[in-house]
């Protein structure tokens, strides 16, 4: 009985050697470095954001931390968030990449904040997951980041341009391609007036989505109000690039074409 005893206080010691303080090991220190707009695209109905965190490993042995997720608070609304797999030296730091996805529908404030550019409070909080020998130990729940955050955006206006004009029996056939140079897509829509010789000769209303990044066409048929004159021939649009509670900008151009 007395050599049981000696063969399983000898394991334990081994098992202990193995696992350094496996039980309460201490939770990195976490510095946010970016927190950058991906894209917002109401049509997929979601935000993305980039964030670069740096680590800090105050143990004395090496902290291999396994992929763990994590709750992302922005504005008071709580997302899910992963922390990739990372191994930090004792007392060394690392960097990790990793992605923060906002649905719209939850994040509609928070989005509405920082697109306006006001600062937006950010935390990262939960549960770590680390490998210590053969067992993966908890760590946490830690809040591990707890700041404001804002974001680098300045609405630029789409281009919009002119592609087809031309009389379609008692109407006309209005074609325009619109180019948005936003990471935010958008519904661009409002009033639009055709113009020749500086008289209104057909109004239409004009609703086009378009993407991040995107480019797109719209087509519109319009009804003559009265005879086409002679002169130049322009489209006034009143319009409003929106995200509803999100983004509200007023595009108001005037285009120059010929009438074909």
């Amino acid at each position: 009985m007395h050599r049981v005893s000696l063969i399983l206080l000898g394991l334990a010691l081994m098992l202990g050697a193995c696992v350094p303080q496996a039980v309460r090991p201490q939770a990195p220190q976490v510095e946010l470095l970016q927190f950058n707009l991906v894209s917002l695209d109401p049509f997929s109905g979601r935000g993305e954001f980039d964030l670069r965190l740096r680590l800090t490993n105050p143990n004395s042995f090496t902290l291999p931390l396994l992929d763990s997720a994590l709750t992302a608070e922005l504005g008071g609304a709580a997302f899910r968030l992963t922390l990739p797999a990372l191994e930090i030296p004792s007392g060394a730091s690392r960097e990790a990449q990793t992605r923060l996805v906002v649905p719209i529908a939850e994040g509609t404030r928070a989005l509405a904040s920082l697109v306006s550019g006001q600062s937006t409070r950010f935390r990262l909080l939960g549960e770590l997951r680390a490998q210590l020998g053969p067992a993966v130990v908890p760590i946490g729940p830690v809040t591990l980041v707890d700041r404001d955050v804002r974001i680098q955006f300045a609405f630029q206006l789409p281009t919009i341009r002119l592609v087809e004009i031309r009389l379609d029996g008692l109407a006309i056939r209005l074609v325009l391609e619109v180019e948005n140079p936003n990471p935010i897509g958008f519904t661009l829509e409002g009033p639009l007036r055709l113009l020749i010789g500086g008289r209104s000769v057909a109004e239409s209303g004009f609703s086009l989505g378009l993407a991040p990044s995107g480019r797109n066409r719209g087509e519109l048929r319009l009804g003559l109000s009265g005879l086409p004159g002679v002169g130049g021939v322009s489209v006034d649009l009143g319009l409003t690039a929106r995200i509803p509670g999100i983004l509200d900008r007023p595009v108001v151009q005037v285009l120059q074409g010929i009438l074909r």
